[in-house]
């Protein structure tokens, strides 16, 4: 190759750097504003955030895995009106939650804020 041929590749290799690099700053630059709408601010989290939450519903699978749970804590369970206070009447009468079905829950506190009891009814 002659100095000439190599003088021109460097040339343009290096010309095509200088472009790709002014490209990239130029795409960067123009891009800045986006990420920044993304980043949540103190305004935005008090604007956005103030949505009320809809009331969570349980499914009947996670009926039956809190009144295992719960009734290790001694705390009495009702679901469709039917009380669960001991883990026999949870082995018992477990089949009675129809699996599929979506529940609300309720709890009842006494007056020093310890759970009493908590009721499940189906929606």
């Amino acid at each position: 190759m002659t100095k000439t041929i190599s003088d021109f590749i460097n040339f343009s290799f290096g010309a095509l750097m200088m472009v790709t690099a002014l490209a990239y700053t130029f795409w960067s630059m123009t891009d800045w504003p986006k990420a920044y709408e993304l980043v949540p601010s103190a305004a935005t989290v008090f604007i956005e955030e103030t949505k009320i939450p809809e009331e969570v519903t349980w499914t009947g699978n996670q009926v039956v895995a809190k009144l295992y749970r719960l009734s290790e804590e001694n705390i009495p369970v009702e679901v469709n009106g039917r009380l669960f206070q001991y883990e026999s009447e949870v082995k018992q009468f477990q089949s009675t939650v129809p699996l599929n079905a979506l529940y609300k829950k309720e709890i009842k506190l006494n007056k020093t804020g310890n759970v009493t009891k908590i009721i499940f009814t189906q929606q």
